[in-house]
């Protein structure tokens, strides 16, 4: 079997499997949550509207494609972790709530204490704060998992995360990557004003993201090239 038919097999179930029935105790009401990773879900609101909301507190690596590579890892090995993590999401149901309407990209920030300890523990994801402060509890979790090399952290882990990835050429009033911290839980801007091209991989602090547009991540638009031939880097 070709890599490329691999990795276009591996998006076809983790499509299937995010339509799944899988549940969410949100405020109280049970929801069915359609999970596309292990940060982020939909579900239908009792007007019948569908929302999405992104989770609270952390991060799982980007399941639109194999975009992530630091140490030994290849992006297909890390894309793997991604997707698992939505699977380890609809394996039980979590109880959640409503925090507001800050969770970018149209989606509502929701937080599930319970699954973000999960898998941190596990090694499915790691803190994500740009704000708050991590919890004590919470750090310890993640740097266990490291020390023990569970999950995303088996081969190691970089000195910082690199988890999202911007070009000057998008519009922003300031134009910046983001990169977390594996110590602290923070993550934090870094301002730059480069012009980055579609599928040009961009390394800080040890690890590397490639960039894609966001128009450009999506089945049913002009899908970027190296979301499908990049299975081996």
């Amino acid at each position: 079997m070709s890599p490329l038919f691999t990795l276009l097999a591996l998006v076809f179930v983790a499509n299937s499997a995010e339509t799944s029935g899988a549940k969410v105790i949100l405020d109280g009401r049970e929801v069915s949550a359609r999970w596309s990773d292990g940060d982020t879900f939909s579900w239908t609101d009792v007007r019948g509207e569908k929302q999405r909301a992104r989770l609270k507190g952390y991060n799982t690596l980007e399941s639109f494609g194999p975009v992530h590579r630091w140490g030994a890892w290849t992006a297909a090995e890390l894309y793997t972790f991604a997707k698992k993590s939505g699977e380890r999401a609809r394996s039980e149901v979590w109880r959640c709530s409503l925090v507001g309407e800050s969770g970018g990209y149209g989606r509502v920030l929701v937080d599930c204490p319970e699954l973000r300890r999960v898998l941190i523990e596990e090694g499915y994801a790691h803190l994500f704060e740009v704000e708050d402060k991590a919890s004590p509890d919470e750090l310890a979790l993640q740097r266990s998992a490291i020390e023990r090399r569970r999950g995303i952290w088996e081969k190691g882990a970089p000195e910082g995360l690199i988890t999202s990835v911007h070009s000057a050429q998008e519009g922003y009033d300031v134009t910046y990557d983001r990169v977390c911290s594996l110590d602290t839980g923070r993550c934090a801007k870094v301002e730059h004003k480069e012009l980055y091209s579609t599928c040009q991989e961009v390394c800080r602090e040890g690890s590397c993201m490639i960039y894609v547009p966001y128009e450009e991540r999506y089945f049913g638009g002009k899908r970027a090239s190296c979301l499908l031939s990049q299975t081996t880097r």
